[in-house]
């Protein structure tokens, strides 16, 4: 149970805006952190600023001397270095110092109280593990947070957000439109029940090739809306019971026509903290332990099948565990080893999530016979090339000295995006 005077904070970091949301004790849900109480603002700027005293800053510069360095988010999570005018700063080191004078600001902001859990959003983490690896780093060792803070991409927050909504909002299905500063994007989940359990599954489009970041002008906001219209009406097919438009391309009088439109038959809403506070239900609930025990998140990083090898002999049948649905496919890395005597043949189980009853995969190791009627000893790895391609590999490993290894690979891949449903 949360304790009385601890905080969860949830953090959306974008390279144009920063927003911050807290989960007050016991609170069911979180509020926005105004950070400036004359504007009543949401969100703060992410901006780093020089002051020709050497001093840095964030936010909004009220020096009228200060100097305004690049956006530095996206590239500090590439690995890339800024340049203004004759100094090339590393970006890494850029957001280290924008993260601790944004503490700062928060440690300011809830003096007497105690911070003790940050999850933290943005949409590259979606990409990868460089996004989510560079954050940790800032947040647990620059900040102190080890072991007290976790990184989403924008699609997982969105998920933690309709989740904890009416069920009426998700039920059906739900979706965003992120509008933000590289361009469109689509996020979309999906319910259905599985095992007594409720599943959510989710996927992303990119369409910022065809809406870019510069697309909605003041002068073609008309031309502009009724492509958005066309998009929308192809990208929601599925017909989600509810729609969010969020990002700063959705300010403005030119999409409300559309949105009316889109409302048919549906919800829709408009606003700029979605993510920041998917990030802080998910952070609250790590932080006070909480178990779900009647719903699964499956998001398009993460595996949708367990995976077993059935071990085979004339007196009984022994699975092994190999994959675990949910394990983000580019970690999984399974291995085991196998004797293959009068069998030649390896069976795979195979569970998608949702169903009840494996599927068999029988392989059959096309690698020359080495030792007559001897035994044959194989080491056997699994991995993933993409969320829905498996790949198993074979190698004869050999008997020691007598039967040395050959280093001879067999390859079989498994791509579950053509099984049927």
């Amino acid at each position: 149970m949360q304790e009385t005077g601890k905080l969860v904070l949830g953090i959306d970091l974008c390279d144009d805006i920063t927003q911050v949301t807290v989960m007050r004790p016991h609170a069911a849900e979180p509020d926005a952190v105004c950070f400036d109480a004359r504007t009543r603002k949401e969100f703060l700027p992410t901006l780093l600023c020089l002051g020709q005293d050497g001093v840095w800053s964030i936010g909004e510069s009220v020096a009228p001397d200060a100097t305004v360095l690049p956006p530095f988010f996206r590239a500090a999570v590439m690995g890339e270095t800024v340049v203004f005018g004759d100094t090339a700063y590393s970006a890494k080191e850029l957001l280290g110092r924008y993260i601790a004078l944004l503490m700062q600001k928060i440690m300011q902001r809830f003096e007497g109280q105690e911070i003790s859990f940050l999850a933290v959003t943005c949409e590259e983490a979606k990409d990868g593990e460089a996004a989510r690896e560079i954050l940790r780093e800032m947040f647990e060792e620059g900040e102190g947070y080890r072991g007290r803070c976790t990184v989403l991409s924008h699609l997982e927050a969105f998920l933690h957000f309709i989740i904890r909504q009416e069920e009426g909002l998700w039920k059906d299905g739900s979706a965003v439109f992120d509008y933000a500063t590289d361009g469109l994007l689509f996020y979309y989940m999906e319910c259905r029940l599985a095992n007594g359990r409720r599943l959510f599954t989710s996927d992303y489009k990119d369409y910022s090739e065809v809406i870019g970041p510069d697309f909605v002008t003041h002068g073609d906001g008309g031309q502009g809306a009724l492509i958005f219209e066309r998009l929308a009406g192809e990208a929601m097919r599925q017909k989600p019971a509810s729609l969010f438009v969020t990002g700063r391309g959705f300010e403005g009088d030119w999409v409300s026509d559309v949105l009316r439109f889109l409302s048919t038959g549906r919800r829709v809403f408009r606003g700029q903290n979605l993510y920041t506070q998917g990030a802080c239900y998910a952070g609250a609930e790590l932080f006070r332990g909480e178990q779900n025990v009647d719903f699964s998140i499956v998001t398009p990083e993460q595996v949708t099948v367990d995976v077993f090898l059935l071990a085979e002999n004339e007196e009984q049948e022994e699975r092994v565990l190999l994959v675990n649905a949910g394990e983000n496919y580019r970690s999984v890395a399974a291995r085991a080893e196998v004797i293959l005597d009068a069998t030649d043949k390896l069976t795979f189980q195979i569970l998608p999530v949702g169903e009840t009853i494996p599927r068999a995969v029988r392989i059959a190791p096309n690698l020359p016979e080495l030792r007559g009627d001897r035994t044959s000893r194989y080491e056997i790895r699994v991995f993933f090339a993409k969320r829905d391609l498996m790949v198993i590999q074979m190698k004869e490993t050999g008997f020691g000295a007598f039967y040395p290894e050959t280093y001879r690979i067999y390859e079989e891949l498994l791509d579950f995006s053509r099984w049927e449903q």
